[in-house]
């Protein structure tokens, strides 16, 4: 009897191990929440929505007075929902709110939109080409912050029918202390949703 309680011991501890071990653990708080599926990408999803975060340009801009994301919003199962610069918002540590600053604030404040766009050009907006299972939904049109004035029209009132998404390179205001090493948090807050749907990150 007592070798079988310590065996089911360490087969408890082990299985922890190798879940607080799991990519994504230390960065981002609960692996049921929020897994790793690209190289800088990651995601969380319930019944009704999904995000997947991308940090690639995030790590080379950690310097500057913005930071941009690459961000994928699918919705999955509500009748639709519509994302703009009052529902997306950055948290800090410290619970500060950050909303999505003025496209043309950004363009005046910041010299590498015309780079990460190239990048990104060439990249993708969240790096890998990933396979989600809501890889076939449609896609709704969103431009938050064109590379230039004048260059593109901006989208950033996006309509997301159910069984669609938007995928677009979003920037918030560089937090005060800096983001590398910060635990942030990404929050939609649309009309659709009871509570505003979290998905939290760390730039390392």
């Amino acid at each position: 009897m007592k070798k079988i309680l310590v065996g089911f011991f360490l087969s408890f501890v082990f299985l922890a191990l190798v879940e607080y071990m799991t990519p994504g653990w230390s960065e981002l708080g609960s692996a049921e929440d929020v897994r790793k599926i690209g190289a800088f990408s990651y995601i969380k999803e319930n019944k009704d929505l999904a995000i997947v975060v991308d940090l690639e340009l995030a790590k080379r801009r950690l310097k500057e007075n913005y930071f941009p994301l690459g961000i994928k919003i699918a919705n999955k199962n509500l009748d639709s929902i519509i994302v703009d610069r009052e529902t997306l918002f950055l948290v800090d540590e410290n619970d500060k709110v950050y909303s999505m600053p003025d496209i043309l604030e950004v363009q005046k404040n910041y010299d590498k939109l015309g780079t990460d766009h190239k990048f990104k050009s060439q990249t993708g907006i969240l790096g890998d080409e990933l396979l989600t299972s809501f890889s076939y939904f449609q896609k709704a049109l969103s431009n938050f912050f064109p590379q230039t004035q004048g260059a593109a029209r901006v989208i950033d009132t996006v309509f997301i029918q159910k069984k669609g998404y938007m995928e677009d390179l979003i920037y918030f205001p560089m937090p005060s202390g800096g983001i590398e090493g910060k635990k942030l948090k990404l929050r939609l807050d649309v009309f659709d949703l009871e509570n505003p749907f979290e998905m939290t990150f760390s730039i390392n």
